[in-house]
């Protein structure tokens, strides 16, 4: 039996391909496929995957977005050998990707858990088309075809009343590996805000299928960990104490910031009444202490009248500090100033590109500090003896020892990553600055040239009523000679 989860792979900031790249690298590590035995492609080579793949790209304009589609199809352990789950990747990629994408496939061994992996392109190399994920094509067309080369290869097929457990594995955080602790609070989170009291709390918990342990601590166990989790050890926010207080505390006045609709209000005497508390003898009553002055009506804003007003004023405070910023004389120095400033843009773009390309040089050392950053605490508790983190431990145990290839610290390279990201942010940030100057020149020009058509006018305007008037005096003249 196999069952398939499939991923995307977005653009990364600084690098539209990586994401793309690194997958692609990992799929196909040689101490995962057997030194690359277990590795095939359709419409690309092996080798040349990535470079192919970005060419279709180039070739349609279509480098950005969305860079390719990732599926992973993991096999019942024990049920069959590489061989078996190769020839099961390889006929799902000839079928369902073939004639239009280009794709990479590998099995890896490595683990008795024998499972494979597809990347493929975004961009159809036919006509450039992307490839489109609706909802529901898993079931609909994915899993199906799975189930019908399983079946063709005598493997059992994916049975309905253990999809749920089996997708439940499948359900990771979106940016990596399942962590147990953010699980928890999330669930504990939301039944906090469901609960009435305490008792609620543990009721609701224990529909969610935890074990709760009363005693000294309060601890819980989801179903699949192998020991207690202590809720204090969470957070501050987790402790028994605090979880009474925000079971008081939190479905009333955290309720609009977790997006729980609350109950329309209007404004009254005293703060806020609730809008279907007011009966006819409430409003009945308002009224009248309203009629005799105990209440009154709240001063009418009549900020919009002068809306524009003030948006001028900014407006002209921006241009009169850009003229004296630049010492502008004439209507000449600003173009020569947009000159000055669109070299000074294409300069910090330069600059920016250098970053960038130093940065991806060092990305093998940046995504080791994310790892460690993020899985620190898994591997920790795998250390004391929790089995369910191995994975977290060996990828932390993978990223130190990059760390340690790179002749760096965990010290050091946090502060290294730090420096590219401020110089970087530094870019931007006068980039931004620089292209809201270009936006007040241009301003500037327009306003120029607008008022001297304005005065244009009313110049021609002059000049009319003056040939009106002489003309009017001529007639004058001509009547008084009759």
């Amino acid at each position: 039996m196999a069952i398939s989860k499939i991923l995307h792979l977005n653009p990364y900031k600084n690098s539209m391909s990586l994401h793309l790249k690194q997958g692609i690298a990992y799929i196909t590590k040689d101490e995962k496929t057997s030194d690359g035995l277990y590795v095939g492609a359709v419409n690309c080579s092996v080798n040349n995957a990535f470079d192919d793949m970005m060419t279709t790209k180039r070739t349609y304009g279509k480098t950005d977005k969305r860079q390719a589609y990732h599926l992973i199809i993991s096999f019942e352990e024990g049920e069959c050998d590489a061989e078996t789950a190769f020839e099961v990747v390889k006929e799902f990629t000839e079928r369902y990707l073939a004639s239009d994408y280009e794709a990479i496939y590998s099995i890896h061994n490595d683990t008795n858990h024998i499972h494979g992996h597809i990347i493929w392109n975004s961009v159809r190399f036919t006509d450039g088309y992307k490839y489109r994920y609706e909802k529901g094509d898993w079931e609909k067309t994915i899993q199906p075809l799975v189930n019908e080369i399983c079946k063709k290869h005598g493997l059992s097929v994916l049975d309905s009343s253990k999809e749920a457990d089996k997708q439940k594995e499948w359900d990771v955080s979106k940016n990596g590996v399942f962590v147990w602790n953010d699980q928890i609070r999330r669930d504990v989170d939301e039944c906090i805000i469901r609960a009435t009291d305490f008792n609620m709390f543990i009721q609701l918990l224990e529909e969610k299928n935890y074990e709760v342990k009363m005693g000294k601590y309060l601890a819980v166990k989801p179903a699949g960990m192998q020991r207690f989790r202590r809720l204090k050890s969470l957070g501050d926010e987790y402790s028994e104490n605090m979880i009474l207080k925000r079971i008081d505390k939190d479905s009333i006045t955290k309720s609009r910031r977790r997006g729980i609709p609350s109950s329309p209000k209007i404004r009254g005497f005293r703060g806020h009444i609730k809008r279907k508390e007011l009966t006819g003898l409430k409003k009945r009553y308002f009224a009248l202490l309203y009629k005799l002055g105990k209440i009154k009506k709240r001063s009418y804003s009549n900020y919009y009248h002068y809306k524009d007003d003030l948006r001028k004023l900014r407006t002209l405070q921006k241009q009169y500090l850009f003229i004296s910023r630049y010492d502008i004389m004439t209507i000449n120095d600003i173009g020569k100033t947009q000159d000055m400033i669109r070299q000074k843009i294409n300069v910090t773009n330069k600059a920016r590109r250098v970053l960038i390309a130093e940065n991806e040089a060092y990305e093998d050392v940046f995504e080791a500090v994310r790892t460690i950053k993020k899985e620190k605490q898994a591997a920790t508790f795998y250390k004391l003896g929790d089995e369910t983190f191995h994975r977290q431990n060996e990828a932390v145990t993978k990223a130190r020892e990059v760390l340690k290839e790179a002749n760096l610290t965990y010290k050091e390279a946090c502060k290294l990553e730090e420096h590219y990201t401020s110089l970087l942010l530094e870019c931007d940030s006068k980039i931004k600055q620089l292209r809201n100057e270009m936006r007040i020149s241009y301003g500037l020009l327009k306003d120029i040239k607008y008022r001297r058509e304005k005065e244009r006018e009313k110049e021609l305007q002059q000049e009319i009523t003056k040939d009106k008037s002489e003309v009017e005096k001529s007639k004058n003249k001509s009547k008084d000679r009759e």
